[in-house]
This record gives C-alpha cells, sequence and structure tokens, in this order.
C-alpha cells in the first residue's frame, strides 16, 4: 500500500519510487489488497494462497512490455505468484519483468522455529522467481545473496534525503524551543522490534538512578501496529514514575516533524534490526547526535566515535550511559552533528531513483 502520508523510511521510499517513475514511464499503476485477518496458521495458508492465485490474472491482462515491482513485506501473498509467473510468462509469450523491492528480509526478524523457517522458504521462493532486486542498501543486499540459489542482477539505491527545506540552525530553534530541558527524540513504529521498550527503561535509569531531571523524550511514529505493545510501555511509564518525561507524539504531518527535529538535542534509535534506517539520515540533516544500536544496516550508517555511539540490542544500561555522555558534552554533540549533516548532504533520491530507473530497463537486454 502507498500511505498518503508516509511515517517510516519504506513508506516513504515506495511513495517517492511510484512518484519518480510515473514521471518516466508510459504507465505506472499501484495495485493494493486489503489484509485479511487470520487467527490460525490454517487461515494464513488459505488466505495467501487465495490472494496469489487472484493475483495471476494480472498475466491475461498484459498486453506490453511491464515491470512488475513487489515489496517484499508482500511476500507471503505473492511468493506462489512469482513461481507461477516466471514459468507462465514464458508460455504465454509475454514480456514481463518481476522485480522484488527489498527494505530488509523478515525471516531473521522471528524467533527460531517452524515459522521463522516457513517465512525463510517462502523469501526464499519469492526472490528466486525474481528477474532483478531492488535493494535499498549494501547490507541489505548482502542480506538477500544468503538466500538466492543463483545469480540474479541486483542495483543497490539508497534512500534519498527526506527534507522539505534546509534544516535549521541553532537561532531558528531558540524561537521553537520552549524550555530549558535536554531533548531526546524517537522516530518510528511503536514497536518491539524499534526498542521502544529498551528506550523506556533507560529513560528510568537516566531519570532516576542517574538523577537527570531536566530530560524530555518526544517518542514520533504510528502507536497502532502493536496494540498490546503501546499499552505495555504506557503502564510501564506509569509504574516507574517518568510518565511526565515522555511525549507520545503518535503520527504527525512533516512540519511538526521537521519541528521535532530542531527541538531535539540528542537522536535515540534503539532498533533491533534495519535494513537500512531512514530516520537516521533524517537526524544526521538536523545536525544531531546519535545513539542507536549495532543491528543490522545501521553500523554502516553510524560510526562508533565518529558521528555517534552504538550500543548493543536490549541493553537499556549501556544506552542510558551513552546518551548520558552526550547530555555532558555540548562539544561532542556539536562534533557528531557537524559530522552527521555533511553525510547526510550525500544522499539523493533522483541519483538513486535513476539507477533503478537505467536498471529496470536493462531488464528487457538480458
Amino acid at each position: 500500500p502507498l500511505c498518503e502520508h508516509p511515517v517510516t523510511g519504506g513508506e516513504i521510499y515506495n511513495l517517492k519510487l511510484y512518484d519518480y517513475l510515473g514521471s518516466r514511464y508510459k504507465r505506472v499503476k499501484n495495485i493494493t489488497w486489503p489484509t485479511k485477518v487470520h487467527h490460525t496458521k490454517l487461515q494464513f495458508f488459505l488466505n495467501s494462497l487465495e490472494q496469489n492465485l487472484s493475483s495471476l490474472k494480472l498475466l491475461w491482462m498484459i498486453k506490453e512490455k511491464t515491470i512488475i515491482i513487489e515489496d517484499i513485506s508482500s511476500s507471503s501473498d505473492l511468493f506462489i505468484f512469482n513461481l507461477i509467473t516466471k514459468y507462465a510468462k514464458r508460455l504465454m509469450g509475454k514480456e514481463i519483468r518481476v522485480i522484488p523491492m527489498v527494505h530488509h528480509v523478515y525471516a531473521p526478524l522471528l524467533d527460531i522455529g517452524l515459522k521463522r523457517s516457513l517465512k525463510l522458504q517462502e523469501e526464499r521462493i519469492f526472490l528466486n522467481s525474481a528477474d532483478g532486486i531492488i535493494v535499498n542498501s549494501e547490507f541489505t543486499a548482502n542480506s538477500v545473496k544468503s538466500l538466492i540459489d543463483h545469480p540474479i542482477d541486483m542495483v543497490v539505491a539508497y534512500p534519498g534525503l527526506n527534507v522539505s527545506a534546509k534544516a535549521m540552525i541553532a537561532e531558528d530553534v531558540e524561537h521553537i524551543k520552549d524550555d530549558d530541558a535536554m531533548h531526546l527524540l524517537f522516530v518510528g513504529y511503536i514497536t518491539s522490534r524499534k526498542g521502544v521498550d529498551t528506550l523506556i527503561d533507560s529513560m528510568s535509569v537516566l531519570v532516576i538512578d542517574y538523577g537527570i531531571d531536566n530530560l524530555i523524550l518526544d517518542l514520533v511514529g504510528d502507536t497502532t501496529r502493536d496494540p498490546d505493545f503501546f499499552r505495555e510501555i504506557t503502564e510501564r511509564c506509569e509504574t516507574t514514575g517518568i510518565k511526565g518525561k515522555i511525549r507520545i507524539h503518535g503520527r504527525v504531518s512533516s512540519d511538526e516533524l521537521e519541528k521535532l527535529y530542531a527541538m531535539a538535542d540528542i537522536f535515540v534509535f534503539p532498533s533491533l534490526w534495519e535494513g537500512f534506517g531512514m530516520v537516521l539520515i533524517e537526524a544526521m540533516y538536523n545536525r544531531l547526535p546519535i545513539v542507536a544500536t549495532n543491528a543490522g544496516a545501521i553500523p554502516f550508517l553510524v560510526k562508533d566515535g565518529e558521528n555517534g555511539i552504538l550500543v548493543p540490542v536490549k541493553d537499556s544500561e549501556k544506552l542510558a550511559e551513552s546518551i548520558k555522555k552526550l547530555i555532558e558534552s555540548p562539544e561532542l554533540r556539536r562534533s557528531y552533528g557537524e559530522t552527521n549533516y555533511q553525510l547526510a548532504i550525500q544522499f539523493s533520491w533522483d541519483r538513486s531513483f535513476s539507477n533503478i530507473e537505467s536498471f529496470l530497463d536493462k531488464s528487457f537486454d538480458a
């Protein structure tokens, strides 16, 4: 699905790519279907099978050279479709290319067991049936290579810089900041995968154990993805006595997000896994020092001791300790922030998407 008001990196990437391709190709269409609720593994399988088979009608409708770009998040709905398309297009003599787009693979996010094994096989079929693959980072490319059984052409197209105006300078921030507090900022889904529970625990350490009272944490992101988890962390804020230090904003407008970036002193991102981490680039552009986890693709962007501090996943003590280090060192915050800004301005949507365009055009020459 294409979100009208995208917040996460994947949502922003998909919408911007759709708009770019719409300006470059004869006809671009977004195909979305509603997600069906399933309460058992059998229901999940039947729903997935139904969607795979119903998608096959697309093959009969195609009359011209056509590229089908698929987000890997829909792999459960498309892995059978991809496998059948691989052979059916030859029998029908149709010029079709199936190009998955991978922000990150999902199998490693699941607990080891049957569900993870099934997801792994599903993603293998989904990717191995492809005519080419789009990935958003070198880290994601390496993850994909571990799943494919034969050489498949791949293009690495990094996200661009998702800002509408020049990052605010110190003089502008003074007009926005209405207190003397030290502001921490997190942007992303309010889910366990993003490490928000670890962040809440680290706030407790900072406020109660370290006695840092002038501290505010702004949490920005969709709170509906995991209602049980969201309820759990709100209860945790109350039981630990730091509820007044945490402001939960949910989804916000781009203007409001820019203001929150401008007010922030430190960007904190304790995610358990990232295929890229576009919000890190946003934070960098706003000259923010970063404390993040050494997980997934994050170390490709945040170099420990150079432009931020990296900590192990699920380690609230280390996270709090690193945040405290930046709170106590204005010079370190400034140094990391300037380094981050110089890195962020190198990212370009047009450059990345023009690489995708060339890759798609060449797919018919293979």
